[in-house]
C-alpha cells in the first residue's frame, strides 16, 4: 500500500503521524507532495501550549487513522483526508491511483465529488437572487413556463423548496433509469420521474431528491444563457483560483483522476472514472481535490462567494438537517453546527465540513471498495464516513 501521512504543525514543529498498517497484497512507499498554501495552519503560541493540545491532536487524528485503516481494510482502493483547525493541519494519502497503473494516490489528485456539485448550484441561484433577478419564494413556473410540459407538479414549486428538498419532487435515481447511461439532459432527467408520485408540493417534509436539481439546472441556465457547467465555472471556481474543479465532460480533462471501481453481479471489475452519466450533471458532475474542496468551503463559510446574508439563508435553523444546497452536522463544541456536504456516486464517496466561525474543516475522498449495489446520498457508507469527520472536528476544538 502506498501512504502518505503529513502530520500537524504546533509552535514551528511538525508532530509525526504513523501511518496506517500496511496491506500484503500492495508494496511500496513514496511521498505525497505538501498541500498547497491555501490556508496556512494555525501555529499554537507557545511549547507549553503544543504539549497542552497534543493529547487532543493525537485523539482526531486516531479517529481518521482508524477510518481510512478501516476502508482500506474493506477494499477502498484510494482515501484521501484533510484536517485543518487551530491546532494545525492534518493530511493523509493512502493508496493506489488506479488498479491499472498502481501509481500511489496522490493528497491533490481529483475525484468525482458527487452530490457536492449541489452546493455550488445553490451557490449560482443564490447569485441571481442576489442580483435580483429572482426571488426565493417564486414559483419556477414563473421563469420556466414550459415547466409544466416536463412534468406536472401538484401546484407552484418554489426555488426555496428545490434547493431544500422540500419540493416533494420524485427522485430521478429511484426511476427505471439504467445508470450506466449517459449522458441525459435536465430536462431528461426531469421527465424520467413524471409518472411518480410526488410526496406533496412547496413545503413539503424533507425528502432527497437529485431531481430538484435538474430543475434549478434548467433555471440557471435560462437566467444566464449558458450551461451549467460553464455557470459553476464562473460563479464558484473563477473567483477562488480552483485549478482543479470542473464539470464532467469539460476539457481539458481530469490528469491526475482517482478512480473508482464497482463489481458487477458476476464478479467483474468496473472503472467508474468519468462515466458519462455525469456529464454536465447538476447533482453529481463537478470534479475536485480535497484541498480545493476545504478552499472552497472555507471561502463559502467567509462570505467570499456570497454576502453573508446569503449564506445566512442557506443554512437558517429552520431547515433542521438540510439547507439551501447545505447539510447541517450538530457541532458539540460550540453548540452550533458544521456545514457542508456529502458525494456519494458509484465507486466514489466524498465529504467536506466546516464549522460555523471556519476555525475547524475536513474533507475526505473515497475510491470505494467494489461493490454492485447502487449509492446514494443517504446510504449508510456515506453515513459513516460523517460519523467519522463529525467525532474528528470534535476532538479537534
Amino acid at each position: 500500500m502506498q501512504a502518505v501521512v503529513h502530520g500537524f504543525s504546533s509552535s514551528g514543529l511538525a508532530v509525526a503521524v504513523a501511518a496506517a498498517a500496511l496491506l500484503a497484497s500492495l508494496a511500496g512507499c513514496t511521498s505525497a507532495p505538501d498541500p498547497p498554501d491555501q490556508q496556512s495552519p494555525t501555529v499554537l503560541s507557545s511549547p507549553a501550549t503544543a504539549t497542552a493540545t497534543a493529547p487532543k491532536t493525537r485523539a482526531f487524528v486516531a479517529v481518521l487513522e482508524k477510518y481510512s485503516e478501516e476502508m482500506r481494510a474493506r477494499g477502498a482502493t484510494a482515501v484521501i483526508i484533510q484536517l485543518k483547525s487551530r491546532l494545525g493541519e492534518w493530511s493523509s494519502a493512502e493508496g493506489i491511483r488506479s488498479l491499472e497503473t498502481q501509481e500511489p494516490v496522490q493528497l491533490s489528485d481529483q475525484t468525482h465529488i458527487g452530490d457536492i456539485t449541489t452546493t455550488m448550484v445553490a451557490v449560482s441561484v443564490m447569485k441571481l437572487v442576489e442580483e435580483g433577478k429572482v426571488l426565493l419564494d417564486d414559483p419556477i413556473q414563473k421563469y420556466l413556463p414550459d415547466f409544466e410540459n416536463i412534468i406536472k407538479p401538484p401546484g407552484p414549486i418554489t426555488i426555496r423548496s428545490l434547493l431544500s428538498h422540500r419540493s416533494g419532487m420524485p427522485d430521478y435515481w429511484v426511476s427505471p433509469i439504467h445508470i450506466v447511461d449517459g449522458p441525459f439532459t435536465h430536462e431528461q432527467r426531469v421527465s424520467l420521474v413524471a409518472g411518480m408520485p410526488w410526496t406533496g408540493g412547496s413545503g413539503s417534509l424533507y425528502s432527497y431528491s437529485g431531481t430538484n436539481y435538474s430543475a434549478s439546472a434548467l433555471l440557471v441556465e435560462k437566467l444566464r444563457g449558458k450551461d451549467i457547467g460553464e455557470v459553476i465555472h464562473d460563479d464558484n471556481v473563477v473567483p477562488l483560483a480552483l485549478q482543479d474543479t470542473l464539470m464532467t465532460g469539460e476539457q481539458p480533462g481530469p490528469q491526475r483522476m482517482l478512480h473508482g471501481y464497482t463489481r458487477t453481479e458476476t464478479g467483474e471489475l468496473e472503472d467508474k472514472a468519468l462515466a458519462p452519466f455525469h456529464t454536465g450533471s447538476p447533482d453529481t458532475g463537478m470534479i475536485s481535490t480535497v484541498p480545493e474542496l476545504n478552499t472552497y468551503f472555507a471561502a463559502l463559510q467567509k462570505g467570499t462567494l456570497l454576502t453573508l446574508q446569503s449564506v445566512q439563508e442557506m443554512h437558517h435553523p429552520k431547515y433542521e438537517t438540510f439547507g439551501l444546497g447545505l447539510v447541517r452536522q450538530y457541532d458539540e463544541c460550540s453548540n452550533n453546527d458544521y456545514f457542508g456536504h456529502v458525494g456519494v456516486v458509484r465507486g466514489y464517496a466524498a465529504l467536506a465540513l466546516i464549522s460555523a466561525d471556519g476555525s475547524r474543516q475536513v474533507a475526505m475522498a473515497v475510491a470505494r471498495e467494489p461493490v454492485p449495489d447502487p449509492v446514494g446520498f443517504e446510504d449508510w457508507r456515506s453515513l459513516e464516513m460523517a460519523e467519522a469527520a463529525v467525532n474528528a472536528l470534535n476532538l479537534a476544538c
